[in-house]
C-alpha cells in the first residue's frame, strides 16, 4: 500500500546574498511539515540524502529513520518509496543515488539501519546488514540486473566490500578506503560486473578481475566518492574540473574548463547540460564543461557539526525540469533553492 502524506504549509523562504553575479539564493524548507507527520526520528533527525529523477523532476529525500520519500510537487505532498527496505540515515552526499540513464533505478546506502535499492522503480531489495552498514556505495548501473555493488563500511578502518548478488552476500576486498582519515580523497566505483576503480589519496586504481588485483591508471585525484555513468561515459569530479572515461576507466581525460567540483555531475536533457557542486557553490554547464557558471551558493550552516559543505555531510541534487537545487544534511530539513522563477498563471 502506498502511503501518501498531504501537507498544507507556509514555507519560510530564507534569502542569502549572492556572489559571482548569480541571483540571490532563496532556500525553502520543504520537509519539516512532513517530518512532523511521519513521527519521532532517531538521532540526529532531519533529512540525510537527496536525489532527483532528471526526466520528470521527482525529488527523493531520505528522512532519518523513516526511509526514502518522493515528492512530485516540490514538497507539497510526499509518498514513501522504499516499501520498508530503508531506515537509518545517509551520512554523506553520495548515500542516495540514481541511475542517470534510467532514474527510476535508485540506491540508498544508509548506516545505523537498513539499506537497499530498486532496479525497476517498483520492487525494493533490502541489503544484508554488516553491522552499522555503509557510508556510500557504487552500483553497476551499466547492467540491466545491476547485481554488482561496492560499499564502504562505516568507521571500519577503511573496509570495502563487494556483492555480486544484489546485496545478499558480501566479500571483503583487499583495498583500504577510510574516510575517517582521508575524507577528501577516497572513492570506489563499479564500471561493469568485473571492472572496478578506487582511490585513497593515490590517484585512480583499476581492477579487471572483480577486485582481486589493482593497477594505477591515472594520477588525477577524485573528489567525488563514486563515478557517474551517463550514455556510456563515466565521470568523476576533481578540484581541477570534470574528468571522463570512455573505456570503463582504463584512461581518463579532463573534460572542459577548470572548476572545483565534488558532487555530481547531475545531468539535464543531454550530456551537454549538467550541474555539479563544490566547496564554493553549485555550477552549471550547457556545453559539456567548456564553460561553467555559478548558479547557487551552498546552503549556510544551521548546525556547525553537520554542515552543508560538499566534502561530506552536505547532499546536493539538481532538478532540471523545474530548475532547482535541493540539499540535505543530517539534523537539518531538506531545502530547495529555485534557480528560475516559474511563469505566473494567467
Amino acid at each position: 500500500m502506498k502511503t501518501v502524506i498531504r501537507t498544507f504549509s507556509i514555507f519560510v523562504c530564507l534569502a542569502f546574498p549572492a556572489a559571482d553575479g548569480q541571483a540571490a539564493d532563496t532556500w525553502i524548507d520543504i520537509s519539516s511539515a512532513q517530518i512532523e507527520q511521519v513521527g519521532k526520528q532517531p538521532w540526529p533527525g532531519g533529512c540525510a540524502g537527496t536525489a532527483v529523477n532528471r526526466l520528470n523532476g521527482d525529488v527523493m529525500v531520505n528522512m532519518v529513520g523513516h526511509g526514502l520519500w518522493k515528492t512530485s510537487d516540490q514538497g507539497q505532498t510526499w509518498t514513501r518509496l522504499d516499501g520498508g527496505a530503508v531506515s537509518g540515515r545517509g551520512e554523506c552526499g553520495w548515500s542516495v543515488q540514481v541511475d542517470q540513464n534510467d532514474p527510476k533505478r535508485v540506491a540508498v546506502f544508509s548506516l545505523d539501519g537498513d539499506a537497499g535499492y530498486t532496479v525497476d522503480g517498483k520492487h525494493w531489495k533490502k541489503f544484508t546488514s554488516l553491522g552499522r552498514n555503509w557510508d556510500f556505495g557504487s552500483v553497476d548501473w551499466a547492467s540491466p540486473e545491476a547485481r554488482v555493488i561496492l560499499v564502504g563500511k562505516h568507521e571500519s578502518g577503511g573496509e570495502v566490500y563487494k556483492s555480486a548478488d544484489a546485496g545478499t552476500t558480501w566479500t571483503k576486498l583487499p583495498i583500504v578506503m577510510d574516510p575517517v582519515k582521508k575524507m577528501d580523497e577516497c572513492m570506489i566505483g563499479v564500471m561493469d560486473e568485473t571492472t572496478f576503480i578506487y582511490s585513497y589519496a593515490n590517484g585512480i586504481h583499476r581492477s579487471t578481475d572483480a577486485g582481486g588485483t589493482w593497477t594505477q591508471v591515472s594520477a588525477s585525484q577524485p573528489r567525488s566518492k563514486i563515478p557517474v555513468l551517463f550514455k556510456k561515459t563515466h565521470y568523476l569530479c576533481t578540484s581541477e574540473g570534470l574528468i571522463a572515461s570512455h573505456d570503463l576507466g582504463a584512461t581518463w581525460h579532463t573534460q572542459g574548463a577548470a572548476v572545483d567540483i565534488w558532487q555530481g555531475p547531475f545531468f539535464g536533457a543531454d550530456e551537454e547540460t549538467m550541474v555539479a557542486a563544490g566547496p564554493q557553490g553549485v555550477y552549471k554547464t550547457t556545453d559539456a564543461g567548456k564553460t561553467w557558471t555559478k548558479v547557487s551558493g551552498l546552503r549556510p550552516n544551521l548546525n556547525q557539526h553537520f554542515s552543508f559543505a560538499t566534502k561530506w555531510y552536505g547532499c546536493y541534487s539538481w532538478d532540471p525540469v523545474h530548475d532547482a537545487i535541493y540539499t540535505t544534511a543530517m539534523s537539518h530539513p531538506a531545502f530547495k533553492n529555485p534557480l528560475s522563477v516559474p511563469p505566473k498563471s494567467p
